[in-house]
């Protein structure tokens, strides 16, 4: 007997350890260790947000399962050549790695924020965001300014972190 895993095994595999179905996206280790050596070298930008006061609207519901929901549905706008990584930091937090040129031809952090924005507020919910250039092929070093300016604004509004 064999340990190897047939094809349709190890596709599984991978979805369970790297798949949040909660949210639809790579959770943070999927991301790191099975996207992002993928495309690292095609990735642009890093657009990162943190959900704002997402524990009281858990609250508000009862449950944290139609946030997921609706989050779930938010982040289905995505384009599908974008690849997102869900609780990031925590477990309101999501990356979002800008790999191609949308239709247009130009990339558009800055439209994919807005369209986010938008999708977000449908559902009571705001974020707050930041896009920074991808600068380098190690993952960390892209996502930690974002990250900073997040927990900066998040700070000087007086909220957690």
């Amino acid at each position: 007997m064999t340990n190897e895993l047939s094809n349709d095994e190890l596709k599984e595999l991978v979805h369970k350890l790297s798949w949040n179905d909660g949210f639809g996206c790579y959770t943070r280790a999927g991301f790191e260790q099975l996207v992002w050596p993928m495309i690292r070298d095609r990735a642009r930008w890093i657009l990162y947000f943190d959900l704002d006061n997402i524990h009281a609207l858990n609250e508000s519901f009862g449950s944290y399962e139609p946030v997921d929901r609706m989050v779930k549905q938010v982040l289905s706008t995505v384009r599908s050549t974008d690849y997102v990584a869900g609780q990031y930091k925590s477990g309101d937090e999501f990356l979002v790695c800008i790999t191609e040129s949308d239709a247009r031809g130009t990339l558009n952090p800055e439209g994919m924020q807005e369209r986010l924005i938008v999708e977000l507020a449908k559902h009571g919910i705001s974020a707050t965001f930041a896009i920074v250039p991808v600068t380098s092929l190690d993952l960390a070093t892209n996502v930690k300014p974002a990250v900073d300016m997040v927990y900066a604004v998040k700070k000087q509004r007086g909220g957690a972190r």
